[in-house]
């Protein structure tokens, strides 16, 4: 079920004719490295055109890399006949589409598929200032034995355009900035998971995905005849590097984590949501120190390391087997 409106009639009319966010222009073979931040709210604009949003400050704590894929030439491309790219993080694959929407259509990770009945669908094209818009989807799938019931719904609305300088100094013209508020539940018969993330996106016509975005999640974990488990993670995360070629592709890093020096706790971000994966720590001479996981369908973790001792670790996450080194500081 999809349902467009506009928030201000006279707002949009008067500036949709040369103010909007059309279809990105990107091809297979591309791909882009993702860098992830400590958290940043830009303060509230006027709502027009013009705007200036500086986030030279934030450094980079971690980065992944996700590769642009021809969805009809992927293994699974009849599970997913609309969508035209493949999104593909070295673990688990995300397929969309571009054109009259940006429309998610499901996605893999290792033997787990979902597939999307209902498609997610986060904004039509074009999309101008002033334009909001809401989607619900629904989803299906079996894990481990499992079926999974997903519903969610996401709304997006489209407040104003200007110049984004991103960390590193990246300037990036004719951007726009919209807030999205997006949902989600998964049930079982062994009770349900829900998330809630409210995002800042700020996204140009030159890219499938957005330059720049703050995000807090919120994740409630409610197993029949347990104990709720809630938890709330804020992060930034933008557009570090993008590559026409594909001669740097092996390299690229699935997952991020910050913050990295960490004193307490670490977020694991993987790149996109997928099966329950391990996460192990190990100190510098090769004992495993610390064992964690993903939850079935979430994007990150966050481990306890308060009672590590100060040092330098090596953390492994996800399928891929890659480590990355973490800085303990108390």
């Amino acid at each position: 079920m999809r349902r467009f409106y506009v928030v201000s009639c006279a707002l949009a009319i008067g500036l949709s004719s040369f103010a909007q966010l059309e279809s990105p222009d990107i091809e297979a073979g591309e791909s882009f490295t993702r860098a992830i931040g400590d958290y940043f709210m830009p303060a509230e604009d006027t709502g027009t055109m013009g705007q200036v949003w500086d986030m030279s400050s934030l450094e980079t704590q971690s980065s992944f890399g996700v590769n642009i894929l021809s969805a009809p030439l992927t293994a699974l491309s009849k599970s997913f006949p609309d969508a035209t790219y493949a999104l593909d993080d070295g673990s688990q694959i995300l397929y969309i589409s571009y054109g009259d929407a940006w429309t998610f259509h499901g996605g893999t990770s290792g033997s787990l598929v979902v597939i999307y009945s209902d498609k997610q669908t986060y904004h039509p094209f074009p999309f101008a200032i002033g334009d909001a818009w809401q989607d619900d989807f629904t989803a299906e799938y079996g894990a481990a034995g499992i079926t999974v019931y997903r519903t969610g719904s996401v709304e997006q609305t489209c407040h104003s355009s200007g110049t984004l300088t991103n960390p590193g100094g990246q300037v990036y013209e004719d951007v726009y900035r919209s807030t999205v508020i997006e949902t989600l539940l998964d049930s079982t018969f062994l009770g349900t998971l829900q998330m809630d993330i409210t995002a800042e996106y700020f996204q140009s016509n030159q890219f499938g995905l957005p330059l720049f975005a703050t995000a807090t999640v919120y994740t409630l974990d409610i197993p029949f005849g347990g104990t709720p488990v809630e938890e709330t993670t804020q992060y930034s995360v933008w557009m570090d590097s993008y590559t026409a070629g594909t001669d740097e592709l092996e390299s690229l890093a699935t997952w991020g984590m910050l913050p990295n020096p960490a004193s307490d706790v670490v977020t694991i971000i993987r790149g996109q949501k997928g099966l329950s994966e391990a996460i192990t720590l190990f100190s510098m001479d090769g004992k495993q120190v610390l064992q964690s996981q993903f939850i079935l369908g979430m994007q990150q973790a966050t481990i306890d390391v308060s009672n590590l001792p100060n040092g330098v670790y090596l953390v492994s996450a996800g399928a891929d087997g890659k480590s990355q080194r973490l800085v303990i500081a108390h």
